[in-house]
């Protein structure tokens, strides 16, 4: 019984490793999709549409459904991290 509770706490220990933005992932997957179209001026400008994790993971969401990149919710919230570490301070 004991190897039972010992293998469920090692699964959702890993499931939880997997969760964490990964940051140079979310720059990678900018810098080859969004980048082409988004200037540092869209992050900067003094009416932007950002100003919430939440919005932005709305937007990154939203684009990468358009652009039809089929990420995963792990690489939308790799790239809400880059941005929001880098660009909008959160």
């Amino acid at each position: 019984m004991w190897a039972l509770w010992l293998l469920a706490g090692l699964w959702s220990a890993s499931a939880a490793v997997a969760q964490v933005p990964d940051l140079e992932r979310g720059r990678a997957l900018y810098e080859n999709h969004c980048q082409v179209c988004h200037t540092d001026m869209v992050h900067t400008r003094p009416r932007r549409l950002v100003l919430s994790a939440g919005t932005l993971r709305e937007i990154v969401d939203s684009w990468q459904r358009e652009e039809n990149l089929r990420w995963s919710a792990q690489e939308v919230d790799d790239v809400v991290h880059y941005l929001a570490s880098t660009r909008y301070k959160f």
